[in-house]
């Protein structure tokens, strides 16, 4: 008998698969829970894909290119970061700093925070990047991207390079380390009793002893996911500014 095509199209499996995903994680989800949600055998799902790997990699990858369709349209409109990010200004570029590398960091800090609002909506995405690798074509047109800002800087090629592969590492880095914590925050009763639990305890050890942890504990109240995000991209796109000096 001849193999019938299914009727279901990539478009729907994607939806369907990010519903799942933010709803249940990537570990609980399955292909046959999947095609059942889509009304359809996990047959019709394996006209895409080999394997849940590999619809994971599609899916996270049409997530990678709506966060590069997102910055392409801020830069047209002028825009330097999405609306999320609009209480986080853009730092000022030291005098020494050329115009061509102050646009191209600003280009640079623009898509990473597209990015990281795709992780913020679905906190399984960071770690799907960071298994996947740059292999699907959203994600190479990512680091392609990285890179072409930086092509713009004073940075030689060696230094490009390591640049984009810093700034990649990043963004998936620290968009994991925040989805966890959000994760981890959703499985407690109550997150913010942890949270004072926590800060008693580091409080109980010995000011002498930990002078600036005492120092800063009451500075966790003014931070978040997106404060600690931004802060380190800034720190990051700070260090290569320097570079581009010598």
């Amino acid at each position: 008998m001849a193999r019938t095509r299914t009727s279901l199209s990539l478009e729907q499996i994607i939806e369907a698969a990010i519903t799942t995903l933010d709803a249940v994680g990537a570990e609980k989800m399955t292909l046959r829970g999947l095609a059942a949600q889509l009304d359809s055998g996990v047959a019709s799902l394996y006209w895409y894909a080999s394997g849940k790997d590999q619809l994971m990699a599609i899916v996270a990858d049409e997530l990678l290119g709506r966060a590069l369709d997102e910055a392409e349209e801020l830069e047209l409109a002028g825009q330097p970061h999405p609306e999320q990010f609009a209480k986080y200004p853009l730092p000022v570029p030291d005098e020494r700093t050329s115009a061509a590398t102050a646009e191209a960091l600003v280009r640079i800090r623009r898509l990473a925070l597209c990015l990281f609002v795709q992780m913020l909506d679905h906190p399984w995405l960071a770690f799907q990047l960071i298994k996947a690798g740059p292999d699907e074509q959203n994600s190479l047109s990512y680091w392609e991207l990285v890179g072409q800002a930086l092509q713009k800087t004073e940075l030689d090629l060696t230094r490009q390079l390591q640049a984009s592969m810093v700034v990649a590492n990043y963004a998936s880095g620290m968009g994991a380390e925040v989805s966890q914590r959000a994760i981890d925050r959703e499985a407690l009763k109550d997150p913010e009793a942890q949270y004072t639990a926590q800060i008693d305890h580091w409080a109980s050890f010995s000011e002498e002893d930990f002078p600036f942890v005492h120092s800063v504990l009451g500075e966790f109240d003014k931070l978040d996911e997106a404060s600690d995000f931004v802060m380190g991209l800034d720190l990051v796109l700070s260090g290569l500014e320097r570079l581009t000096w010598s």
